[in-house]
């Protein structure tokens, strides 16, 4: 293989690596989000339906 084509396939490799570095980093920022706002949710059900969730709510009915 000749010198230019092995610069301009070493260069496509490595464009093609650090677009795939993007692209499992966007994924995980993702995956992390979701599992923070299920989280969120769950803590929130627990909250609401713990002893102090329900005197929380009735101070505000009031």
């Amino acid at each position: 293989m000749p010198e230019d084509e092995k610069q301009r396939f070493a260069e496509a490799l490595e464009h093609w690596a650090m677009m795939l570095e993007d692209l499992r980093t966007r994924e995980q920022a993702e995956a992390i989000a979701q599992v923070e706002q299920l989280e969120k949710l769950h803590l929130s059900r627990a909250f609401h339906a713990s002893a102090l969730g329900k005197h929380h709510a009735g101070k505000h009915r009031k």
